[in-house]
C-alpha cells in the first residue's frame, strides 16, 4: 500500500481531515516548471535546503523558502508519515496576491490579514 492511498482512505471514512497540500522529499532543486499547486517540495541533501511551492493564493508565483539554519529569514518545513507537510513560522506574499498563511500537516490556513478565509 502507498501513503496517499492510506492518507486517502483515512480522509474518506474521516479519521483525518482532507489533504489540500501533499510533500515531497528530493536532493535536487525543482526546476520552475516542477513546482505544483498543491505540493511542497522539501529539497534535501544530507539536511534541509529549501521548501517549494506555488502560492495557495492563486497567484502563481513560485515560492522557495530557504530551510538553511544560518540564513535570515528562515522556515522550517516538515512531512509527517502521511507525506502532510508543515512549514513555519506562517508566509507572507508581499506582491500582489497579499497572501498571508500556515502550511499545517497538509492544510492551508489563512491568517486574517491575508483578505482570504476558509
Amino acid at each position: 500500500m502507498t501513503v496517499g492511498w492510506i492518507r486517502k482512505c483515512l480522509e474518506f471514512v474521516r479519521l483525518i481531515p482532507s489533504t489540500e497540500v501533499t510533500g515531497k522529499i528530493t536532493p535536487r532543486h525543482p526546476a520552475s516548471d516542477q513546482i505544483f499547486y498543491g505540493e511542497v517540495t522539501i529539497v534535501r541533501d544530507q539536511v534541509d535546503k529549501w521548501a517549494c511551492f506555488r502560492c495557495p493564493g492563486g497567484c502563481g508565483e513560485a515560492i522557495k523558502l530557504s530551510l538553511n539554519r544560518n540564513r535570515r529569514p528562515r522556515w522550517t518545513a516538515t512531512c509527517d508519515w502521511l507525506m502532510r507537510p508543515t512549514v513555519s513560522p506562517s508566509v507572507r506574499q508581499l506582491n500582489e496576491c497579499k497572501c498571508h498563511f500556515w502550511i499545517r500537516r497538509g492544510r492551508v490556513d489563512w491568517c486574517a490579514d491575508s483578505g482570504r478565509r476558509s
